[in-house]
Order: structure tokens, then sequence, then C-alpha cells
């Protein structure tokens, strides 16, 4: 009998671990995407210029492994973008340290700007507002998310809290979501949002 109850217990904790995931898919692609930006601000000289950043980055990714060894697959997911985010931040100061140091030519950035007529983007399942606004087909640029947050933060604000979200509204986007893609900003206005995205300074995005 207590064989077969201990059985049952542990029958019944993989039921309850199924359903904690269920609908919330194994985030592998953002994981590999992470990993990907931290080979990236590594090759950048982020080990050098920007460790502190670096290490932000790695400890968020080891971080969200764990989460995704748990099931606990949301929060995995947003430790990847974090870890993301910070290592994109680390290969851009990186850069930017690499720019500043005598006697070294500045690191060639070719940025292509959206065309005038991309003035509109319907979300998909996966998405976030870093990911929209890092489309080449957008701004190629993932700092100019509060741009798309700013100009449609009614509707985005209104559908977070209508799922019961309080905070970060920003971080609460849903497919199907059609969202206004400002494309007449000024540099001023790009460069406001970029700090706000935590963009290293002076906040000028590659291109200009």
């Amino acid at each position: 009998m207590k064989k077969s109850g201990i059985r049952m217990m542990a029958g019944l904790c993989v039921i309850a671990l199924a359903v904690l995931a269920y609908g919330c898919p194994k985030p592998t692609a953002e994981m590999q995407r992470a990993e990907g930006a931290i080979r990236d601000a590594k090759a950048a000289g982020a080990a050098q210029h920007a460790p502190s950043e670096l290490s932000s980055a790695e400890n968020s990714l080891s971080e969200g492994r764990d989460m995704m060894d748990k099931w606990r697959y949301k929060n995995a997911r947003a430790k990847f973008e974090e870890s993301y985010r910070q290592a994109l931040n680390a290969k851009q100061k990186a850069l930017a340290a690499q720019q500043e140091t005598p006697g070294e030519p500045p690191p060639t950035v070719v940025v292509v700007r959206p065309p005038s007529d991309v003035t509109t983007h319907t979300v998909v399942k996966g998405e976030c507002l870093w990911w929209i606004a890092e489309y080449g087909h957008i701004y190629n640029d993932p700092f100019q998310w509060p741009l798309i947050y700013w100009e449609n933060k009614e509707q985005i604000d209104r559908e977070a809290r209508r799922h019961g979200n309080t905070t970060n509204l920003e971080d609460w986007i849903y497919p199907g979501q059609k969202f206004a893609v400002p494309q007449d900003k000024s540099l001023d206005e790009v460069k406001k949002a970029r700090k706000r995205a935590g963009a290293p300074a002076p906040y000028t995005p590659p291109g200009y």
C-alpha cells in the first residue's frame, strides 16, 4: 500500500507540473537567442569593455535554464529575454568603448532604415515589443520599442489590465493586437525612447 501510495503521489505531481506548464511552450528559441547574443557580445569585446553587463547577461541565462528545467517556462522566457537585452547592451557598450579608444578605427555599423509605408504590425504568439522593434522592416533596433508602446499605450494598458496584470504593462501584449508603428519621430524622440529602453549613452541609434 505504501509503495502504491508513493507511486500515486508521484503521478499526481507529474500531472500538476504538466498543468502548470500547459499553454506555455518551452522557450528553447528564446534561450538560443540569448546564447547567441552573449556570443556576439563577447566577440565585440564585452569581457574587457562591459564585464558587468556581460556577467548580468550570463547570470540571467543561467537562471532561465534553471527555471526551464523546473518547467517554469513563463519565468524562464522572461529571464532569457532579460539576458538577451543585457547581452545586447553589453555589445553596444563594448563597441562604444572601442570607438573612444585612440588609435583604433570605429566599427562599421550599417543599418537599413525601415520603409516609410510600414505603419502597422499585428502581434503573433511569442512576440514582445523588443522583438517587434528589432525587426528589419520595423526599426532594426530593439531599443526603440518605447516608440511603439507610447503610440499604442491606451490599447496595451487596457488589454494588460483585462488579463489581470497591473505592473510593467508594456510587457504584456497578446496575439491579434494591431499596433501603429510611428515612422515620423524626430531624432530627439528616438533618443528619448532608447534612453527609456536602457540603451547606452548618448542614445543615438545606429545609422544616424
